[in-house]
């Protein structure tokens, strides 16, 4: 036995050694995770030990005695319990010991905070301390302890943050310390926005998907402020995993008191800033800029009243520049101040801007502009700017001409996270003119003109009226060849209109279709009278004849080569237009490009041609005028139709007409044409212009559609949304313009 005790002996010795080691641990992990409460006291502005040392003993008042204070409650009672205890000293701690512990979670309304049964006795040692460092001495006292494996062990505490501490600084001080990728350092706002807290998640992994436990026992931060007190909850010793329920309970029930813990949001650092800053002051170069912000609140959050972290947000309230105008240097001053409402005129009025659902996106600015050199104020205008990003102006030379101008963006502001520009913000622009020597505003459009104008050698009205024409002439048909044209160059519609002809000398039908359709064998085209001889070989001088009215449009030697589908279709797409893809419906978006082109090639599902035979054509006509005043109640003007040959054997069908919003004309023109395996739609939409460029536009990507037979290679229409309006009359192949008009612009009225 003796044996057998002795060979036993240096492993049981060896045993009390990795325990004691393990306990050491365990206790050096908690002394290190309650140290940093000495840089977080620091953080918020205490006074060190040292520095105390060094105060005068005439200024310094003697310590106070604190006696501990000894008590004890149900733990279904311990949350309201810390909440309701009045501290002797702003600096305090309670030890909390958890005997029998169990808990479960009970049901409640989702608008209701969350409740819990507990069973078992909360033990709690409350200390008082005269400092910060007596503070941070004792609660590491208190870490080091052993503690019981078969109790919960809590240290709750609580200190003031005073005037010079920040939300900020304190975030970044314990996300130094503490952040890690398995346990990150988040802050978050509860209560409506009415107080913050900080607390380092657990991520886990489970099924191969990561979530995060906000109250677990390896978190060693939960920190919360409210009303410029923290208070901070840590556990001592680490449960079994059995105990994470009841430990979460624990947690959620002392810190519900402090406010409605569910509803928050998480808060990053711009917001974390505003919670306790006035304004900021940002400088930056190149060019030489400053920026001046204040806290802007959100009426929005009206209910968490002055003290709702949430409400708080940076707004731009001066923004000054030093720009070079010119490459030789000249240099001018740019100041921009916040304009204040008529209601604002007090100097020390509180700057309330309403974000309009949440959201903001310009707010007015004053803007002075004054030449450096000679100290001459040059300009004083108002300019819109974003609500919170301060950088939002550029200065680049927009249209070429060698000076800066101005491109103000539009970024969109959510509370809560930071400005963006984003792609339906447009921005807006100021070019600088040398003439008057001031900034001008100029839309996205008048800057391309201006950039052509200077390329060109043009006034920006030259470059207008220029580019007026062009657009007005670009696709517009015309009665002749130009001399010299070349026919491949141009696509050529006759339509039902009869010109009449009077014979020349020399002319015979052959030579009359030579000269009018390119090819003599058209001659048979060409109408006589009744009373005409009946020999076509005898044609008189001075006869009148009748030939169909031809017409030419020119094609785009610009086309970005269109769609085509290699043994099916090809259509042009001509530069400069905007153009989509239609699946069923027709919406105009007045924030896209001006030109607006629709285009739909599909699988030709209602024969070769239905609109072949005359009484077709005029069934359609009426059909549309039937819908034009039933589905839009006298909205409907200047509705016209279209029909025209064309040398492929197809026809080309269209109508167009003007559409009242009440509030703007839109043009609508809608031009269709048939092949044997393939049809085309084109659609444009548009405001009302002067000139007709859209309807000759779309009638010309209509007639420039080629169809080569088969099926579409792309997959269009087929198997797709039905066509908008299709049941509202009898052509479903088709799209309803009258109903796509009715139902953006009426469906509300």
């Amino acid at each position: 036995m003796a044996k057998d005790l002795s060979q036993d002996t240096p492993k049981n010795e060896k045993t009390d050694s990795n325990e004691r080691r393990h306990r050491n641990r365990k206790r050096g992990n908690r002394i290190i995770g309650i140290v940093v409460l000495g840089v977080l006291l620091a953080a918020c502005g205490a006074p060190s030990g040292r520095e105390e040392e060094t105060q005068s003993a005439e200024t310094r008042e003697e310590p106070r005695e604190w006696q501990a204070e000894h008590d004890s409650c149900k733990v279904q009672e311990l949350g309201g319990y810390l909440y309701e205890h009045i501290s002797a000293s702003p600096y305090a701690s309670a030890e909390i010991t958890i005997k029998d512990y169990e808990g479960e979670t009970l049901e409640t309304e989702w608008n209701a905070p969350s409740a819990f049964r507990f069973g078992g006795e909360a033990d709690v040692t409350w200390r008082f301390y005269n400092s910060p460092a007596e503070m941070e001495t004792a609660l590491n006292e208190a870490a080091a302890q052993e503690m019981g494996a078969d109790s919960l062990h809590f240290l709750y505490y609580t200190f003031p943050m005073l005037e010079d501490d920040h939300a900020l600084e304190l975030y970044h001080i314990l996300k130094r310390r503490f952040d890690a990728k398995e346990h990150p350092l988040t802050a978050w706002s509860a209560d409506n926005g009415r107080l913050f807290y900080y607390i380092q998640e657990t991520v886990e992994e489970e099924d191969g998907y990561e979530y995060s436990c906000l109250y677990h026992r390896t978190s060693r931060v939960n920190l919360y402020v409210k009303d410029r007190t923290a208070y901070g909850l840590t556990l001592l010793n680490a449960p079994s995993e059995e105990d994470d329920e009841t430990l979460e309970y624990v947690f959620i029930d002392v810190f519900q008191h402090y406010g409605m813990l569910w509803s928050g949001w998480g808060l990053d650092e711009e917001s974390l800033y505003w919670i306790d800053h006035e304004q900021r002051l940002t400088e930056l170069e190149n060019p030489k800029r400053s920026f001046l912000e204040v806290r802007g609140i959100d009426t929005n959050w009206e209910s968490a009243g002055d003290e709702g972290i949430m409400r708080y947000f940076g707004l731009l309230a001066q923004a000054d520049y030093e720009l070079p105008l010119t490459e030789d240097g000249r240099m001018l001053s740019l100041h921009f101040s916040l304009a204040k409402e008529e209601e604002d005129e007090e100097e020390d009025a509180e700057l309330r801007y309403y974000l309009l659902n949440g959201f903001c996106m310009d707010e007015p600015y004053d803007m002075t502009v004054v030449d450096m050199e000679t100290g001459e104020a040059l300009q004083e205008s108002e300019v819109s700017l974003s609500i919170e990003l301060p950088d939002t102006i550029t200065y680049p030379d927009l249209n070429g001409d060698g000076f800066a101008d101005m491109r103000i963006g539009a970024p969109v502001h959510e509370n809560g996270a930071k400005a963006a520009e984003e792609d339906y913000a447009s921005p807006s622009y100021l070019l600088w003119d040398p003439q008057t020597e001031q900034f001008v505003r100029k839309t996205e459009k008048e800057v391309e003109n201006s950039r052509r104008a200077v390329a060109n050698g043009l006034t920006e009205e030259e470059q207008e009226e220029k580019s007026k024409r062009e657009r007005r002439d670009s696709f517009a048909p015309v009665h002749g060849l130009p001399q010299q044209a070349d026919a491949e160059d141009y696509i050529k519609l006759t339509g039902d209109k009869m010109l009449e002809y009077e014979v020349q000398e020399g002319d015979s039908l052959w030579r009359i279709s030579e000269r009018v359709y390119g090819t003599g064998y058209k001659w048979t085209s060409i109408v006589r009278t009744g009373d005409a001889p009946k020999n076509p070989d005898c044609l008189p001088v001075g006869e009148t004849v009748f030939i169909p009215e031809i017409l030419y449009i020119r094609k785009d030697p610009y086309s970005r080569g269109g769609l085509c589908s290699e043994g099916s279709f090809q259509i042009e797409q001509p530069a400069g237009f905007a153009h989509y893809f239609l699946n069923g419906d027709v919406t105009y978006w007045f924030w896209k490009e001006e030109n607006q082109i629709h285009c739909l090639p599909v699988t030709n599902p209602a024969g070769e041609n239905p609109f072949h035979e005359p009484e077709d054509w005029e069934a359609f006509q009426k059909e549309a005028i039937r819908c034009s005043e039933e589905l839009c109640r006298g909205r409907v003007s200047n509705l016209t139709f279209e029909k025209s040959h064309m040398e492929d054997g197809c026809d080309l069908y269209g109508y167009y007409f003007e559409y009242d919003t009440g509030e703007e004309i839109l043009e609508y023109v809608d031009f269709f044409k048939f092949g044997k395996a393939n049809m085309s739609e084109v659609i444009g939409v548009r405001r009302q212009e002067p000139n007709t460029v859209l309807v000759n536009t779309v009638r010309y990507m209509a007639a420039s559609f080629t169809d080569y037979g088969g099926r579409p290679g792309m997959g269009w229409g087929d198997g797709a949304v039905p066509n908008v309006g299709a049941d509202k009359w009898q052509y479903p192949y088709l799209h309803n313009l009258f109903e796509a008009a009715r139902e953006q612009f009426e469906a509300g009225d």
